[in-house]
């Protein structure tokens, strides 16, 4: 049997559709005894527009509501610098981006504490990580609607539902951990001694000498300071620390998601380079083509990565995104093989 992946072309993204999706996918009848259950929703960094818009969260808001069960929008801390690095700023950055609870009917709830500090330790043992560091506050969400904006990305090659989940949902250290491994260096012929990096660095693991920039051994690989080079002065082993980082990707989605209920959405429109992180707005690579819905987290990626892979494959043609997709289906966490079922009214 395929999983089944729901698309509603982008014309027709409306209450009516999406009530019909939740009720068809069985979403509604799994979750008739929970009564809180959590949208997980990314809300921008300070100067990207390109972020999901608050629209289509309060239809998702209103219709949890009909069904009799209350909405929570759910996030957690980053692990580089700017106003999304503690639960202060980044709810005021929401609430400037249109996530108040007047404007989208739900609260925000900030899972792992003030600066990523609150957090559970799962038991994982899968081959790469060994306890995974979730955020604290999903002990009170059993239930998720995993709302991702599906985009490029310039370590996994693409963001879909299953980071959403694993980098989005993890605490600090976790994020830290699935970062681990991309080491960046510095080309220093290249470097300008700008000093932008500096800037962006969590750990302060970068310094000016008279050749450059260097990097040091408090290094944690968020590579943060890769997108933000304007030179284009730091480098990372692809290779290997993409492949890694998509497998304990893989692993941290199969900590959060067991014993829960989800339904993944991947929004593919304003399909850009890179992630909502970036601090500036980027133009779509493409044309957008809608929202898809499954409760398959591997066929939902798999479904917008096959309308997507031309285009990305052109920024990113030294990784492979498909590790990410072919591990979480070894893992159990879904299949790759899928039947789209268009929403056509």
């Amino acid at each position: 049997m395929k999983s089944i992946v729901y698309y509603i072309p982008i014309n027709r993204i409306n209450p009516i559709n999406i009530k019909q999706v939740l009720i068809d996918t069985g979403f509604i009848s799994q979750v008739k005894t929970s009564k809180n259950i959590g949208i997980k929703v990314h809300f921008g960094e300070a100067g990207n527009n390109n972020y999901l818009s608050p629209k289509y969260v309060k239809i998702f808001v209103d219709l949890i509501k009909e069904f009799g069960k209350n909405p929570t929008l759910i996030e957690t801390t980053t692990l580089y610098r700017g106003r999304r690095q503690n639960r202060e700023s980044h709810i005021k950055l929401a609430y400037e981006h249109g996530f108040t609870e007047t404007n989208v009917g739900a609260p925000i709830t900030i899972l792992d504490g003030e600066r990523g500090e609150a957090f559970d330790e799962i038991a994982v043992n899968l081959g790469y990580i060994q306890s995974a560091k979730i955020a604290q506050g999903l002990r009170d969400f059993d239930t998720i609607i995993n709302l991702a904006h599906f985009k490029g990305h310039f370590v996994v090659g693409f963001g879909g539902v299953i980071k959403n989940i694993a980098m989005g949902l993890s605490a600090k250290g976790g994020k830290l951990e699935m970062h681990s491994q991309t080491k960046p260096f510095i080309t220093t012929d290249k470097c300008n001694k700008c000093e932008t990096c500096i800037s962006v660095c969590p750990t302060d693991a970068i310094t000016i000498s008279e050749d450059g920039a260097k990097i040091n051994s408090f290094c944690v690989g968020c590579a943060s300071c890769v997108e933000i080079c304007p030179e284009n002065a730091i480098k990372i082993n692809w290779n290997e620390s993409s492949e890694l980082t998509q497998k304990k990707m893989a692993e941290y989605a199969w900590a959060i998601l067991k014993n829960r209920t989800c339904l993944h959405c991947n929004f593919a429109i304003k399909i850009t380079p890179n992630c909502d992180c970036m601090d500036r707005t980027e133009n779509p690579i493409m044309s957008d083509l809608g929202l898809f819905i499954s409760l398959d987290p591997v066929a939902c990626d798999q479904a917008v990565w096959d309308l997507t892979k031309t285009e990305i494959n052109r920024l990113y043609p030294e990784i492979n995104p498909e590790i990410l997709l072919a591990y979480c289906e070894q893992l159990g966490l879904g299949q790759r093989r899928y039947e789209i079922s268009e929403i056509e009214k």
